[in-house]
């Protein structure tokens, strides 16, 4: 990792985006946990351009992700059916269709092909696709272990009065089920965040978890409400009452390959008093202000790298006072893991441990 002199620089980059490696290079030794299903995020909407065609790491293996002339995203396999050519390495698009640059085969935005390069009848082949959606600058894609359609959604996120996005990426090591995780766990918060009066409660709703947070960091009072939509999305709300300022954050966790996962984040940013001034002079404003979040959120979060980077998935953990939300949490995630592995994510020792410290404290 990098020397505490370097890190203020290295903030100030993250803040405007730029994409920073933060994966370990050691060998790693650690289990890794399955696929999860559900939404995940495999790019930032402003990554694919009109026309453009990626290919992108996803859940241990790879996707071509491509926008059409009308601006539809579809996720496909990388492979063409008719002799393997990888189309996200001289694929094309031409209108709505992805066309493969081996024998021109195109496919529409259905996967099926129409038409082959030299006029010949189309084979009767087809693209295996994921079900893909936008949301709010976001491309996300449906993942499950059974291929069953999505049963649920991601809302859009209302964004009237705020100030426009900021962006940041890292590639970390370990699991992806980190990001939403760390939220849970209220201890954390004081210890490596140095926050103070720490106070949390939880609730669970199907594919939905809810936190709210309240606590003092260097004497200002701040509130989080958080939202978790599946292990892949989570919306914090935060507002700093004092000075009239809120942020909505959202991050997005993506397993990209066994051990490996990408760290997606946005905020946006408003604040009170600014609504009293016209719009000439609120966008200035606004451009500094989201910088300056951005970079707030950043270096507390870059707190957490060092130890996301390194830290096993211990199934029992031995636990302590003040952690009820933290396995509530996991009991909830545990859902989103295909059947035949849950033995992997057992806890009931860990239910029995938190239920023991619960009698302790109420006696």
């Amino acid at each position: 990792m990098p020397s505490a002199d370097w890190q203020p620089l290295i903030c100030g980059l993250k803040s405007l985006g730029v994409h920073m490696n933060q994966r370990q290079s050691s060998v790693d030794t650690r289990q890794p946990l399955p696929y999860a299903n559900g939404w995940f995020a495999i790019c930032f909407s402003h990554e694919l351009k009109q026309g453009a065609v990626l290919a992108l790491p996803f859940m241990g293996q790879e996707l071509v992700v491509y926008r059409t002339r009308s601006g539809q995203v579809r996720t496909v396999d990388p492979y063409c059916p008719h002799l393997g050519a990888h189309l996200g390495h001289g694929g094309k698009v031409e209108g709505e269709n992805l066309v493969c640059p081996f024998h021109g085969l195109a496919f529409n935005p259905e996967g099926h092909c129409i038409r082959t390069g030299i006029g010949q009848k189309p084979p009767c082949a087809k693209l295996p696709h994921k079900q893909a959606r936008e949301s709010n600058g976001v491309v996300l894609v449906w993942n499950s272990s059974g291929g069953y359609p999505p049963d649920w959604e991601i809302p859009e996120l209302d964004t009237t009065g705020f100030s426009l996005p900021a962006y940041s990426r890292y590639d970390l090591a370990g699991y992806a089920q980190d990001m939403i995780e760390n939220s849970a766990d209220m201890l954390h918060f004081a210890w490596v965040h140095g926050f103070t009066d720490v106070a949390m409660s939880h609730q669970t709703d199907s594919s939905k978890m809810e936190l709210n947070l309240s606590a003092r960091w260097h004497g200002v009072p701040l509130h989080m409400h958080v939202t978790s939509h599946g292990l892949g999305y989570v919306l914090v709300k935060s507002q700093m009452p004092r000075f009239g300022v809120q942020v909505k954050t959202r991050g997005f966790a993506t397993q990209t390959r066994p051990l490996e996962w990408t760290f997606r984040w946005s905020d946006i940013v408003r604040v009170a008093y600014l609504d009293r001034f016209p719009a000439i002079l609120r966008k200035p404003a606004y451009a500094l202000l989201i910088k300056l979040a951005h970079l707030w959120f950043v270096r507390v979060v870059s707190d957490d790298f060092p130890i996301w980077n390194n830290r096993r998935y211990v199934v029992d953990p031995k636990l302590i006072a003040g952690e009820g939300a933290l396995m509530a949490y996991r009991r909830w995630a545990s859902q989103f893991y295909p059947h035949e592995v849950e033995p992997q994510l057992d806890i009931r020792g860990a239910e029995q441990t938190a239920q023991k410290i619960s009698a302790k404290l109420t006696e």
